[in-house]
């Protein structure tokens, strides 16, 4: 068994959902409190195989609760993990 800190990068591919999800996510909180011409959407960057990078915590933050059974998924269900970032549990 490996351990993984959820502080650690993982990839992913996001979806055209999730792509949607982002950004009406963004665009409601900061249109909320008026300072979305301050803090204008911008979509995370792909790499150039279509993979973006969350720290595993924030990716659960952001898109896990759009996450569960028979329901359309925010990201592929591949989860890219460095190698380097996976430990010996002790």
């Amino acid at each position: 068994m490996k351990s993984f800190n959820i502080n650690s990068t993982v990839k992913i591919r996001l979806t055209e959902y999730g792509k949607r999800m982002l950004e009406r996510d963004h665009i409601e909180f900061w249109g909320a409190r008026g300072m979305l011409d301050k803090f204008p959407y911008k979509p995370p960057e792909e790499d150039e195989d279509g993979y973006v990078k969350f720290q595993l915590w924030s990716l659960m933050d952001e898109l896990g609760k759009y996450c569960g059974l028979c329901r359309e998924m925010p990201f592929d269900t591949v989860i890219l993990i460095d190698e380097n970032d996976l430990g010996n549990v002790k």
